[in-house]
């Protein structure tokens, strides 16, 4: 995630009421492809959604997209946070551990990771986390793993540790798990998202939606934070606004482009459970069983 919805996510040091505020980091682009992601799964609005690690402005995305019934969940003591009012919306705050939630299975129908999997110590246990917790929908964006992203650490353009999340929030949060120490960046790509979800649930059938585009939604402050890449020599050239306006009008380009679209930043997926087991299996007096005539058709 970026340092400012990082910030978001993380409670006041000196334990004062605060609000989970919004961030001026423009989210529209993914505002839009989680409305595409609705729309092409017959997500239903009504669902009870979880955000996990989730932040103010996270949920008035969602609300948007026309999702009235949210919660909020974050590592950190809540207590300390109000809520602004959402207009037309229910929305609720709960501490819970995105890697050792204390929730039931299927408890939301729809869980949401926005950008928070890769400041977890075990990214996979929180996604499988997300997959029991939800009785349906499991949507995450993430870092994408792609040919050109891994040439861009390569080249320096990129780190593969988030430093500027832990240098924005003084040194003391803002990495792994929200402590000082920065976050490995982990990159997903469809087939490891696959992958995952067919070792969790084995017996059931799923599918999968992926959207990997271009998305620079950074600010001048954010930029000035990543000295330990080559952009910072580009800003010092460029100067910070044209530097962004260069890297906006690339990514309008780019995600008109299906191939060089595909090599953007950020990687969406959605995961939809069925009810409807393996074609191998068949219950059997509460039970699951391997169903022999599905290995004589065979």
């Amino acid at each position: 995630m970026s340092e400012r919805a990082m910030a978001d996510k993380t409670a006041s040091p000196d334990g004062d009421k605060r609000e989970l505020g919004s961030t001026t980091v423009d989210r529209t682009r993914f505002q839009r492809v989680l409305q595409d992601c609705v729309r092409a799964e017959g997500i239903d609005l009504q669902s009870n959604v979880m955000i996990v690690g989730g932040s103010y402005e996270d949920a008035e995305i969602l609300r948007k997209v026309g999702f009235r019934r949210m919660t909020l969940t974050n590592l950190q003591d809540l207590a300390n946070f109000e809520l602004p009012p959402m207009d037309g919306a229910e929305l609720c705050m709960v501490n819970a551990d995105a890697e050792d939630m204390q929730f039931a299975d299927g408890s939301y129908d729809l869980v949401l990771a926005h950008e928070m999997l890769h400041h977890c110590r075990s990214p996979h246990k929180a996604l499988l986390e997300m997959l029991r917790v939800s009785r349906r929908h499991v949507i995450i964006q993430e870092p994408n793993n792609s040919l050109l992203m891994h040439a861009f650490v390569k080249l320096r353009f990129s780190f593969p540790y988030e430093l500027p999340a832990v240098v924005f929030h003084n040194f003391q949060a803002g990495g792994v798990r929200n402590t000082c120490v920065p976050n490995y960046i982990y990159r997903w790509n469809a087939r490891e998202m696959y992958q995952t979800a067919a070792s969790y649930i084995p017996e059931s059938e799923f599918s999968l939606y992926v959207r990997r585009y271009w998305d620079f939604n950074v600010d001048k402050d954010e930029l000035a934070l990543r000295s330990q890449t080559r952009i910072g020599s580009f800003t010092k050239i460029l100067g910070p606004g044209l530097f962004l306006a260069c890297l906006h009008g690339f990514q309008a380009v780019a995600n008109r482009l299906p191939w060089l679209g595909g090599q953007g930043n950020k990687f969406f997926g959605c995961i939809t459970k069925y009810d409807d087991l393996k074609p191998w299996l068949v219950r059997e007096s509460g039970r699951i069983a391997f169903n022999q005539d599905y290995r004589k058709r065979r």
